[in-house]
């Protein structure tokens, strides 16, 4: 009897694990790109990041420019966004010395832009967008 009960029990339990796993949400993406200008300019090599607002709903992505200013944003796993609202941020990161001990990175970026808070971008990301453009300025 103690052995039937074991076995009904591990099988409860087992039935739980995969409906608890089947019930699980995937978060959707939608695909996101767009361009970056510097006065007017394409700017190469820029990461443009995306933060969301409520972490609870989108999960933060970026993506780096090529030199038309064009990126693709991806989480590192996923192409695109969650949909929903985010802060933007973009830097450029280059580091220069002769060895790891004397390297020093540096924002090539103007750094206004490298911060959430100062950056006064933002994007709202929604099905079948259209191509984002940031134009910004020194």
């Amino acid at each position: 009897m103690k052995k039937k009960f074991t076995s009904v029990l591990i099988l409860l339990l087992a039935l739980a694990v995969v409906v608890s796993v089947g019930c699980t949400k995937k978060k959707s993406f939608v695909p996101v790109e767009g361009t970056l200008t510097l006065d007017g300019e394409p700017f190469e090599g820029a990461t443009v990041c995306f933060t969301p607002v409520d972490e609870a709903v989108g999960v933060a992505a970026a993506g780096t420019t090529d030199a038309s200013g064009h990126f693709v944003v991806t989480t590192g796993v996923d192409v695109g966004c969650v949909p929903g609202d985010y802060k933007v941020t973009v830097f450029k990161i280059e580091t220069s010395g002769d060895s790891v001990l004397t390297a020093k990175s540096t924002n090539t970026f103007p750094a206004q832009y490298a911060d959430p808070e100062t950056s006064g971008l933002t994007a709202s990301i929604v099905k079948k967008m259209e191509p984002l453009k940031f134009d910004l300025t020194k």
